[in-house]
C-alpha cells in the first residue's frame, strides 16, 4: 500500500521533530499505519488551563494538502464539524495551505488562535473568519441520486408553525421510486386536532415540471439537530417533537414502498443570516429489505439561481425569439435557459440525426426527435423557470406542401416576433435573415446575428439596434466593401457525410464555443435594463491553426450610404 511516506521518506521525522521543538508530545499511531496506510498522530495541548486532546489525520496527498485536526473533546459553536469533531483552522481553499507548513504549526498556532477568537469579542471573530455561513446540515450524508427540492416559499416559514403535513410531487418521466426525486408542492400547518392552514405552495413553473403523482409527508420544526448525523437520530428527534411523525404511513412506489418525514430548523445560510433548512428521512421497503436514508432539502428558487450570475444578467421578464437551432442555436438555447431567461421561442423544423451529435447540444437521446421538441423537453426538465415555445416551422415552403392551411409563413413570423425583446438568428441563411430583419426593423426589435465560417475557423456576431446604426442590409454591404472584415475561413464545404442529403463542413464543437459565448454575452447586455452601449456593432472572430486564443475585433456599424432601407432622400 503506497503512502506519502514512500515519496517523502524523511518528512515524517521532520514533522515529529517540529512537534518536539515546540514542546509538544505527539506520537504516530503505528497500528493505523500498518493496517490502513494512514498517518495519524495523537497528542494534546494546554490552553487556558485545559488539556485538549487532539488527533492529526494526514491526507494521502500530504504535504500538498493539509492534515485534519480533530478535537472530539471540544464542543465549539463555530468552526468545528459537530459530528466528526474536526476543526476549521484555515480557509477551505487549498491556497490556504503550503507544503512547507507542518502539522505542528497548525496545532501550536492555529488551534489556540481559533479558541481565543471564540472566547473573545464576537465582532473580532466575524472579522477574522471567512465571510461565509457554516450550515450544520452539510454534515448529513445523503443518498446519491435522491433529492427533494425546496421552493423559495418553504424557506422562511412563520416561527409559530410547529408541525404539519405536505405533498411531494414527482415528474411524469420520473415517477415515485425508492430513490426519491421530487419537489415540495404544498405545505400545510397543523393547528389543533382538526384545523389546518396552507402555508406555502410551489412556484407554477415547478408545478408544471413536477406534474405527476403526489405523495404525502409529515414535518415538524426542530430546535436543533440531533446528536449524531444518522437517519435514525433524525427520526427520533422528529418523533420527540411530534409523536408519531417519525412513523409516517408507507406509500406504494416503483420498486417497493416509502414513508417520508421531515424536520425544518433555522440554519445559517450566509455569515450571520439564518433561514429555514429542511432535512428528510425516507424509510423504504424494497425487495424484502427495509432501510432508511437522509436527504438535505435542495434549495431551488429564481433568487438562488440568479445570485450566481452577474448583476447585469436579469432576464426573467424577457422574451427572445431564436431562429435556427443547429450547432450554434441549440447551444444558445441552453445558454439562455441557464441565464434564467423568462421565455424563449425557438424556430426550426429539422430532426436530429446521429452524425450531427458531434456538434449539437444533445447526444444519442436526441436522435430522431425534432430539435424544437427535444429542446422543449430538455429545458422543461432541467431549467423550468424558462418557458420554451416551439415553432416547428420550415420557412420557405415548397409546392410539395400545397394543401389547406390556417396561416401563412408571414402569420407565423408575426406570431414569433409578437412582443419579443430580442431576435437572435443562428440560421446563417441569408434569405431567412432578410425575411426576418424587415419585420423586426418595422417593430424596432433589436437583433443579433450569430454565424460561424467554414471549418469553424471563425465567426461573426452582429448586434443591430434599429435607429442607432446600420441595419441588416447595411451589414451585408459593409461585408461586401470590406468595411467589416470577413472572419478566417476554409474553402466552401465539400464534405457530404454518408446518408446525409446536404454538404456540410468540418469543425469541432469546441471551436464554435467562442462564437456562442459572445452571442450570449451580447444578448444579455442588450437585454439588460442598464445597457449603455445601445448601438449597432459587429464582432469578428478568427481562429488560426497554431492554437492561439481567438482573435476578436469590434466594428461599429454605421448606416451604409448605398442601403435602400436606411438611406434618406436629401
Amino acid at each position: 500500500m503506497q503512502t506519502w511516506l514512500d515519496r517523502f521518506p524523511e518528512r515524517l521525522s521532520y514533522e515529529l521533530d517540529q512537534f518536539a521543538a515546540r514542546g509538544l508530545d505527539f506520537r504516530l499511531d503505528e497500528e493505523l499505519l500498518e493496517t490502513q496506510g494512514r498517518v495519524v498522530l495523537q497528542g494534546s495541548i494546554e490552553h487556558a488551563g485545559q488539556t485538549i486532546g487532539l488527533q492529526l489525520v494526514y491526507p494521502d496527498l500530504f504535504p500538498f494538502l493539509r492534515p485534519e485536526v480533530v478535537a472530539k473533546g471540544l464542543d465549539l459553536r463555530r468552526h468545528q464539524n459537530p459530528y466528526e469533531g474536526n476543526l476549521c483552522l484555515l480557509d477551505r481553499s487549498t491556497r490556504a495551505w503550503k507544503p512547507s507548513y507542518t502539522g505542528a504549526w497548525l496545532v501550536a498556532e492555529k488551534v489556540p488562535y481559533l479558541l481565543d477568537l471564540l472566547e473573545g469579542d464576537p465582532d473580532d471573530l466575524r472579522k477574522a473568519e471567512a465571510p461565509q455561513a457554516e450550515p450544520a446540515s452539510h454534515y448529513f450524508r445523503t443518498a446519491a441520486g435522491a433529492v427533494i427540492f425546496v421552493p423559495a416559499a418553504m424557506l422562511d416559514l412563520p416561527p409559530e408553525a410547529r408541525a404539519g403535513s405536505g405533498r411531494i410531487a414527482f415528474a411524469t418521466f420520473e415517477p415515485p421510486n425508492v430513490r426519491v426525486r421530487g419537489v415540495i408542492r404544498q405545505l400545510v400547518e397543523k393547528r389543533g386536532s382538526r384545523k389546518t392552514r396552507t402555508l406555502a405552495t410551489a412556484d407554477p413553473e415547478l408545478q408544471s415540471r413536477f406534474s405527476g403523482r403526489e405523495i404525502p409527508f409529515r414535518w415538524v420544526r426542530l430546535e436543533g439537530l440531533p446528536d449524531t448525523n444518522r437517519p435514525i437520530s433524525l427520526l427520533e428527534a422528529i418523533d420527540s417533537a411530534q409523536p408519531g411523525f417519525g412513523s409516517p404511513p408507507q406509500e406504494h412506489v416503483s420498486g417497493g414502498s416509502i414513508g417520508i418525514s421531515a424536520g425544518v430548523f433555522r440554519e445559517e445560510v450566509r455569515q450571520g443570516e439564518f433561514e429555514d433548512t429542511w432535512l428528510f428521512v425516507v424509510q423504504y421497503d424494497s425487495e424484502g429489505q427495509s432501510g432508511r436514508y437522509a436527504l438535505k432539502g435542495e434549495r431551488y428558487s429564481r433568487q438562488d439561481l440568479s445570485e450566481r450570475l452577474p448583476q447585469y444578467v436579469r432576464l426573467q421578464d424577457k422574451t427572445v425569439a431564436l431562429t435556427g437551432l443547429g450547432a450554434l442555436g441549440g447551444e444558445l438555447a441552453i445558454g439562455f435557459a441557464k441565464a434564467g431567461l423568462g421565455t424563449l421561442r425557438g424556430l426550426d423544423s429539422d430532426v436530429v440525426e446521429a452524425g450531427t451529435t458531434s456538434r449539437w447540444v444533445g447526444g444519442l437521446t436526441a436522435v430522431s426527435h425534432g430539435k424544437t421538441e427535444y429542446l422543449r423537453e430538455r429545458i422543461l426538465y432541467d431549467y423550468p423557470f424558462t418557458t420554451f415555445e416551439p415553432f416547428n416551422v420550415r420557412l420557405g415552403g415548397t409546392a410539395g406542401s400545397l394543401g389547406s392551411r390556417d396561416e401563412t409563413e408571414l402569420d407565423q413570423i408575426e406570431t414569433l416576433l409578437d412582443g419579443v425583446d430580442l431576435l437572435v438568428d443562428a440560421t446563417a441563411e441569408i434569405g431567412i435573415q432578410q425575411a426576418l430583419a424587415a419585420p423586426a426593423n418595422d417593430q424596432e426589435i433589436r437583433q443579433i446575428y450569430v454565424s460561424a465560417t467554414e471549418g469553424a475557423r471563425g465567426g461573426l456576431v452582429a448586434k443591430l439596434v434599429p435607429g442607432s446604426g446600420g441595419c441588416w442590409m447595411c451589414l451585408q454591404l459593409a461585408i461586401e466593401d470590406g468595411t467589416i472584415p470577413i472572419p478566417t475561413h476554409n474553402e466552401p464545404p465539400s464534405l457530404q457525410p454518408r446518408g446525409c442529403s446536404s454538404l456540410t463542413y468540418r469543425g469541432a464543437a469546441f471551436d464554435l464555443e467562442p462564437i456562442i459565448a459572445q452571442g450570449l454575452r451580447c444578448a444579455a447586455a442588450t437585454l439588460s435594463t442598464n445597457a449603455t452601449e445601445d448601438y449597432s456593432v459587429v464582432f469578428v472572430c478568427s481562429l488560426d491553426e497554431q492554437l492561439h486564443p481567438p482573435a476578436w475585433s469590434a466594428h461599429t456599424l454605421e448606416e451604409h450610404p448605398q442601403c435602400s432601407i436606411c438611406s434618406k432622400p436629401s
